[in-house]
């Protein structure tokens, strides 16, 4: 990288005339141009060229020679599409630069060298914590937690959106830490079982020998995976010997004398309380529905007749349900609310919440309200206990992302840009100039709703053009 000033002298001085050979008349002239005095105005003005550490809102970092340099960028001109940590940055400036102290510059604008391009896609392979509209939370062997926007970027779930589930994020950038925000997700897949593979040998578990309790309903599988065999469940408050934990979330527990796995957001030393809710070990609510929540029941010796004619009456009532379930059919609808287990679409004005932990899903554009989906699934939907969802996807492109739009509140702004953060945590830029705006110029800490063509940007970009911004205090 080469970093340099340029210094602009603008002289302006008395002109000095040819003295006469008599020593009387250089005198004379000497006396004049002593008179005059030489005025010398400098203005300062400079570039660096820097490898970006950080950008968030009006500060930026860069690396130059091994030195950091943050700039605050509040009145500079961002002419770039990508601001993604490892990019190569022109940044142009007026003042004065003293090793490292920038207070005394002024950033007029910032781009990029062209070479960005290159930068090579990265994986980050974890178990699913959580997913949102906007974001994705993967916990990694070493029990590192990384939040990912996952707004604008391709899906696909072959296992379904459980907690536990490992997945593969794909991204361009560099992972400082656990800082995200200078990322560009381009795809998240559970269906890499190279990748994952790979990195399950990695996974270490440490040797516990202790008695947990349920704080919900849980799955007792076979590995560490949600797309290992289920093979039995315990209720909310029941006890097991657990025997390892993963710094991933998942532990190992013994279950008839062999080794087994729950995960381990919901297993817990104290005993809760009888009428405590089910949530997970911190307070927080469940994250994915469990199915089989309550254990078998007990069969007494006095109730096996009674049993055996309930088993035949049931097993009509499954082949009936096993026929009704033979039969597929499509829902093609807008999305009205996304959350880790359900969906709610909108057909025809009719509104459907269904379960899609178990789903499989597709998403071009990330699972985003107001984008258009078809949902697969079989049974009724008017009747949630006889309804499988089989796979849920969306249009490539999908006509709602050329109107796609983000709530949240402003971090700050620079001379083109603002920068928001949503209510689940996804920090986004977007270029105001051009863009149809109702506030004022002083936005920081405003709610807004930012309106953008998200099909109008590469899916290594992550700056984008807004085409409308409004205010959104007042909503929800």
């Amino acid at each position: 990288m080469k970093k340099y000033v340029r210094n602009l002298a603008v002289i302006s001085a008395g002109i000095v005339f040819a003295c006469s050979l008599s020593l009387t008349g250089c005198k004379a002239e000497e006396q004049k141009t002593e008179e005059k005095k030489t005025e010398i105005i400098v203005e300062s003005e400079g570039q660096m060229e820097g490898r970006l550490v950080s950008f968030e809102g009006k500060t930026l970092v860069v690396e130059e020679a091994e030195q950091d340099y943050t700039f605050d960028v509040s009145e500079a001109t961002v002419n770039t599409k990508n601001m993604r940590a490892g990019d190569d940055l022109v940044i142009y400036f007026e003042g004065k630069l003293e090793d490292t102290d920038t207070s005394k510059v002024k950033v007029t604008s910032i781009e990029d060298l062209g070479e960005n391009r290159h930068q090579t896609e990265k994986q980050a392979v974890g178990t699913l914590v959580k997913i949102t509209e906007n974001t994705i939370t993967i916990r990694q062997n070493d029990g590192k937690k990384l939040l990912f926007n996952s707004n604008n970027c391709q899906h696909e779930f072959k296992n379904g959106i459980r907690e536990g589930n490992w997945v593969v994020v794909t991204y361009i950038g560099e992972i400082n830490g656990t800082d995200t925000k200078n990322v560009t997700v381009i795809k998240i897949t559970d269906n890499a079982p190279n990748i994952v593979k790979k990195e399950q040998k990695k996974m270490k578990i440490k040797t516990v020998n202790e008695k947990v309790y349920t704080t919900a309903g849980v799955h007792i599988r076979e590995l560490y995976t949600t797309d290992s065999k289920v093979i039995s469940s315990l209720a909310k408050g029941e006890s097991v010997i657990r025997t390892g934990v993963c710094e991933n979330g998942w532990s190992r527990v013994q279950y008839k004398d062999k080794d087994a796995y729950i995960y381990g957001e919901y297993l817990t030393t104290e005993k809760p309380k009888k009428n405590a809710p089910a949530a997970k070990v911190s307070g927080e609510e469940v994250g994915t529905i469990q199915i089989g929540d309550e254990p078998e029941p007990v069969t007494l010796q006095s109730e096996v007749l009674g049993q055996i004619e309930k088993e035949m009456n049931t097993e009509k009532e499954m082949q009936a349900k096993e026929e009704t379930l033979s039969e597929t059919h499509t829902l093609t609808g807008t999305v009205l609310e996304v959350n880790m287990n359900t969906l709610t679409v909108s057909e025809k004005g009719k509104e459907y919440t269904i379960n899609v932990a178990d789903a499989q899903h597709e998403y071009a554009n990330g699972i985003q309200t107001g984008n258009t989906v078809t949902v697969t699934y079989a049974g009724n939907l008017d009747n949630p206990e006889d309804l499988i969802v089989i796979k849920v996807q969306d249009s490539d492109p999908n006509e709602a992302a050329k109107d796609a739009q983000y709530v949240g509140v402003v971090d700050d702004t620079t001379g083109n840009t603002v920068t928001l953060k949503t209510e689940d945590g996804a920090s986004m830029t977007f270029v105001k100039d051009g863009a149809e705006n109702s506030l004022d110029e002083d936005m920081d800490g405003k709610k807004i709703k930012v309106t953008a063509d998200m099909t109008e940007s590469e899916t290594d970009e992550n700056i984008f053009q807004a085409k409308q911004i409004d205010s959104a205090e007042g909503e929800q």
